[in-house]
């Protein structure tokens, strides 16, 4: 366990704002965690951060910051077609998805090269290219800050929804994840894989460029990774947390009267009867948003979801910029749009 005062996390988010906390500590155990715990240091104003890839600092942090270094990976359970994993929160998630690819098991590989620890995973309910972290946890196991105690939860428990959990609401600040078990499924390294990997027409684009069938999971992994370094910031030179905004979720009647204004505007079914999914990205293009410079922040050259520090903003002036558009986009089609990102004030 490490402890420290007066703490930077400029470093320790990938905005790369230069916030203090007044205090840091580090844990790299349950035992630590509980010894913590016996402290009252859950009593104080506390924030548990990972690996700092969807949070934004508008102002410091006046209170204990935690960071959980909790790793281990081990394959818990498997038979000749799935393999069950639990990987520590602490891991980093692109690495623990480039082992699944290596390994050959299917499902993963449309999550690849997304900034992170593994422990912030089902929190956000992170997805790409169609697919969602939930589609394969079997069980959320953490430390609860009230009681003191390890608790696991089902993937039902977790009352999982688009870019949502029950870590954002019912758990907010009484859970700190310790481990996620995954369920993968075995795959022939060269057989193509299944079409449902294969909705976003920007992966197919690129594999039948760049590559021949059967399209497996590593050349769709190797395709996302790709398609992600040339569109998106590359983490430590620019500050960005990816996507900033969500996709809306809306009603068949509120995208036809959408489409009077933007007659190309593409949707995706989505679990809800009558309720689609519109991209975000699509309207700020049009309404201008695309690298879009506003001081010191703005969007990213390629993709105008993505809001950018570029030289040294500070947390409020990035949230700024977050309102601005919020409001563009709200004028503009009468839709509140979400943030997919922590604000911490």
């Amino acid at each position: 366990m490490k402890l420290s005062k007066n703490k930077s996390l400029k470093k320790l988010n990938t905005f790369m704002v230069d916030a203090y906390s007044n205090q840091y500590i580090e844990v790299d155990s349950v035992k630590d965690l509980k010894e913590i715990f016996d402290k009252k240091v859950f009593n104080e104003d506390f924030l548990i951060l990972g690996g700092g890839s969807n949070i934004l600092f508008v102002n410091d942090f006046k209170g204990i910051v935690i960071h959980p270094n909790l790793l281990g990976k081990g394959i818990v359970e498997e038979n000749k077609k799935t393999v069950t994993i639990k990987i520590g929160a602490g891991e980093n998630w692109e690495k623990f998805v480039e082992w699944s690819v290596h390994q050959n098991y299917l499902g993963l590989q449309n999550l690849a090269n997304i900034p992170g620890d593994c422990g912030a995973t089902p929190v956000q309910n992170i997805g790409a290219y169609g697919v969602e972290v939930k589609n394969f946890i079997t069980s959320v196991e953490y430390f609860n800050t009230k009681t003191g105690e390890i608790k696991e939860i089902t993937n039902k428990e977790c009352k999982f929804r688009y870019r949502n959990s029950i870590f954002k609401h019912d758990l907010k600040n009484n859970a700190l994840i310790t481990a996620i078990t995954f369920k993968l499924e075995k795959w022939e390294k060269d057989k193509a894989i299944p079409e449902k990997y294969l909705q976003y027409k920007g992966i197919t684009d690129y594999l039948e460029k760049n590559y021949s069938k059967p399209y497996t999971i590593k050349k769709v992994y190797d395709s996302i990774c790709n398609i992600r370094d040339e569109k998106l910031p590359k983490v430590g030179k620019y500050g960005s947390c990816g996507s900033t905004f969500t996709n809306p979720l809306i009603s068949e009647v509120e995208y036809k009267r959408l489409l009077e204004k933007y007659p190309e505007l593409p949707n995706y079914t989505t679990e809800n009867e009558g309720v689609v999914k519109i991209p975000t990205a699509y309207i700020l293009d049009k309404l201008g948003w695309k690298n879009k410079r506003v001081g010191k922040c703005g969007t990213w050259i390629k993709h105008p979801l993505i809001v950018t520090n570029y030289e040294n903003a500070t947390g409020e002036e990035i949230y700024n910029l977050i309102q601005i558009i919020q409001k563009d986009f709200f004028d503009n089609t009468g839709i509140r749009l979400n943030t997919e990102i922590n604000i911490i004030f």
